[in-house]
This record gives C-alpha cells, sequence and structure tokens, in this order.
C-alpha cells in the first residue's frame, strides 16, 4: 500500500531532523521494515531511532541509562535521550547484525551468555514489556485473515499473562536483537525492564517447540545459559517456559500472517496443538 504524499513529506523532515541530532554528515539510510510509528535511520556509524510520539519518555530514559551503565552487556547509547518535536530520538553506535543466511553460525552461546549476565544484574529500573507484545500482536491481527480464527484461539485458552518481576530482562530478545561491534551486545532497550526471565528465553523456545529451530542450537543456547550462572530456569525448563513460550507461538504466528515474513504453517499448527492441549478453554 503506497503512502500518501503528506506522510512521506512528514517522515523525510523527521529523518533530516534525526541527521541533524547525531552530526553525522553520511547519507542517511532507513533500516527495518515500514512502519510509521518507529523509524531507524544509519548514518555511517551511527543509528538514530525516533521512537513513538506517546512513548513513556521517563521509562525510555531509564531504559538508556542502563545501557549506558552495562556497556560490557548491551550496546551503550551515543548521546542521552534526544527529541524531534514530541518525539524521543535515541542514537547509538552501529553495529553488524546476525547473518540469517546461517543459523548454525549464529552466536547463541554469546547470547546465552549476555542474557545470563544481564539477568544477574540489580534489579532496577522500568517494568518488562514481554506480555504486553503479545497482546499488541492479538489486537493488530485482522480475524478475518486466514488462519486467524485459530491464532485468535489460541491466545483466548492461554491464561493470563503476567510477570513475577525478578530480574532485569531484555524483554524482547531474538537474534535480531543482537550486534557485533568489537564484541556482540544486546541492543533495542524499548522493553528493557524488571520482569521474569524466562520471558528472554521463550521465543527460541518456542521455535524449537515448533520444529524451526534444531533442537541442537536449542540445547546449545540453553546449555550455555545455565553454565553461565542463568536463573530463569533450574531443573525442568519447560515447567516455567511452557506458558511463555506458547505465548510467543500466538504472537509468532499473528505477525507471520500480517507480515508474511515468517512461514506460516509451523506456527499455525502448533495454535491448534495449544488450543488441543487447553481443552478448549478460554482465558477466564
Amino acid at each position: 500500500m503506497s503512502q500518501p504524499a503528506w506522510f512521506t513529506v512528514r517522515v523525510d523532515d523527521l529523518i533530516a531532523a534525526m541527521a541533524s541530532l547525531t552530526g553525522s554528515s553520511a547519507d542517511p539510510e532507513v533500516l527495518g521494515g515500514d512502519r510509521g510509528d518507529v523509524v531507524v535511520v544509519r548514518l555511517g556509524d551511527v543509528v538514530a531511532k525516533a521512537h513513538p510520539a506517546d512513548a513513556d519518555v521517563e521509562a525510555l530514559r531509564q531504559r538508556v541509562e542502563i545501557a549506558a551503565a552495562h556497556p560490557e552487556l548491551l550496546l551503550p547509547p551515543v548521546k542521552p535521550l534526544q527529541f524531534v518535536d514530541d518525539r524521543p530520538v535515541t542514537i547509538w553506535p552501529y553495529g553488524t547484525p546476525v547473518s540469517p543466511a546461517d543459523p548454525d553460525a549464529a552466536p547463541w552461546e554469546e547470547s546465552a551468555q549476555l542474557l545470563a549476565k544481564l539477568h544477574a544484574l540489580p534489579v532496577r529500573g522500568p517494568a518488562a514489556g514481554a506480555p504486553e507484545r503479545i497482546v499488541r500482536a492479538i489486537r493488530a491481527l485482522p480475524p478475518d485473515l486466514p488462519h486467524a480464527g485459530v491464532v485468535l484461539a489460541a491466545f483466548d485458552v492461554l491464561p493470563p499473562l503476567t510477570m513475577n518481576g525478578r530480574a532485569l530482562i531484555h524483554g524482547d530478545w531474538h537474534l535480531g536483537q543482537l550486534v557485533h561491534r568489537g564484541a556482540w551486545r544486546l541492543i533495542d532497550v524499548d522493553d528493557l525492564g524488571v520482569g521474569d526471565p524466562v520471558w528472554d528465553l521463550a521465543r527460541p523456545a518456542a521455535l524449537f517447540a515448533c520444529g524451526i529451530l534444531p533442537g541442537e542450537l536449542w540445547a546449545r543456547f540453553l546449555g550455555t545459559y545455565r553454565d553461565t550462572g542463568g536463573v530463569a530456569v533450574t531443573t525442568s525448563e519447560w515447567d516455567a517456559l511452557n506458558i511463555p513460550a506458547q505465548a510467543y507461538v500466538v504472537q509468532m504466528a499473528a505477525r507471520a500472517l500480517v507480515t508474511g515474513r515468517q512461514a506460516v504453517e509451523p506456527l499455525v499448527d502448533a495454535c491448534r496443538r495449544i488450543v488441543a492441549t487447553h481443552g478448549g478453554g478460554d482465558r477466564g
């Protein structure tokens, strides 16, 4: 769908203002998908991200400060929180992302180590945003899309998605939240905060349960996390991971139906199994 001329002009003005905040003279390159509420621009060795106008500014400020305080784990910001009119803007060094072409060579062990160390930090900051992301994905799913009914039914049978705030967690972790700049670092602090660390392991667990992530890679990831002292899981990991992993299956299925950027069939099949497992009940 093409955008109206006024929208394009407005985004162009925003990008120009973001570029001026960085001080870089490089030509801007827009990164990521086509979203009006978030704009990410690379300018040479710097990346600027315009957050939604209705973002919680104080929570975002705290998250940027946490990243600045822990550069050994999180990519540190170039500057404190900035603004273009009413849009908060964060500015970061550019890092090389994980290549999606070779999942076997992805930094599974390094990412597990980073998460385990993050979860061991002092608990501070706003509440992490993981469960809210699942709810937003469901609300954005048009119910008349093919297979949407199965995905919505799977969401309906899940128990309420709550978190025990016992650690500092990333809140939206996947391999796309890593970049290499001297070493691997976590990026994207939008959902960073206090929550249950099991949610940071739940997406790869969901991919493993769906048959998308090979068992060997899941074992490498989980084993390294445990060896590094990770606190999310202790004895039987699925006692803790089961419901968060199911929630991420539902979220990924909803987003796959809307965007077409991920294989739909294994996620929809997993949603059918979730409905069957919960006996067709509802959230109450």
